[in-house]
């Protein structure tokens, strides 16, 4: 690891034959046994016995955890960082080698958005594997017990463990307290979004804070920004499943975005 980045406490560094990375503690003898023996995370996780791919989310697996850690995760959820819109026609997982590199700087978007109190799933580790002018990346995340995204809920052809209404309002009342805490998620849509049944109701969590951008404070438009890209992307899944939400559907994802005693 470039002796320029510095990591959060709680994190250390691992390296392999031409790659490096971090990894929390209590996941670091595995980070470690993985890059030297010349491995990717993401590698490691297609091979796993009990791994799945989570379908809409690039190349993207959930596997059992080989470290439970402090929170006593289950799962992990290991993401290879591919590229969107026009330059994922020529370097599609591809990154150039300048500044603070893609995993590194996904830590500490996620830290310090959980610090002003935005659920999203904690990181295990991040790997950089580096060829010339250019890198590929890996980020372990834990995975949210029983969680679905906003798009299997509405859309998907599953057993539906989580009611669609009240999912929407709770999607809608994250994307406003994402803009409150001046957090803005760069690629909001119904995959992004993850719903969790607890004892009291539905929690809803934000994943895949790559080129998350931090404010000091909500910004002008930050969150109606957000909820276009939110809206687009229910729009674009609910016309390519022959699905639309329907009138009591945007009702719920308007009553989530609006501050409390306020209407939509």
């Amino acid at each position: 690891m470039p002796l320029s980045v510095s990591l959060p406490d709680g994190y250390v560094r691992v390296e392999g034959p031409g790659a490096w990375g971090f990894a929390r503690s209590d996941a670091a003898p595995w980070a470690t046994r993985v890059l030297g023996s010349g491995g990717t995370f993401h590698a490691w996780a297609g091979a796993q016995p009990g791994c799945r791919a989570l379908v809409g989310r690039g190349r993207t697996w959930a596997v059992p955890a080989p470290a439970p850690g402090h929170a006593h995760a289950r799962g992990w959820v290991v993401r290879h960082y591919r590229r969107g819109g026009l330059m994922a026609r020529w370097l599609r997982d591809w990154y150039f080698a300048v500044g603070e590199p893609r995993p590194v700087a996904e830590l500490r978007a996620s830290l310090e958005a959980s610090r002003r109190g935005i659920p999203t799933p904690a990181v295990v580790a991040g790997s950089v594997h580096a060829a010339g002018a250019f890198y590929r990346a890996d980020l372990v995340t834990e995975e949210i017990p029983g969680g679905v995204d906003l798009a299997e809920v509405l859309f998907g052809d599953g057993e539906r463990s989580v009611p669609p209404l009240p999912a929407l309002a709770a999607a809608g009342t994250l994307v406003r307290r994402l803009a409150e805490a001046g957090v803005r998620h760069a690629d909001l849509n119904a995959k992004n979004l993850v719903l969790q049944p607890t004892g009291d109701g539905i929690r809803a969590w934000v994943v895949d804070l790559d080129g998350c951008r931090l404010a000091s404070g909500p910004g002008p438009g930050v969150g109606e920004t957000m909820r276009r890209r939110l809206e687009r992307s229910l729009r674009k899944l609910g016309a390519r499943s022959g699905r639309s939400l329907g009138e009591d559907g945007w009702a719920a994802l308007g009553a989530g975005f609006a501050p409390p005693g306020r209407a939509p």
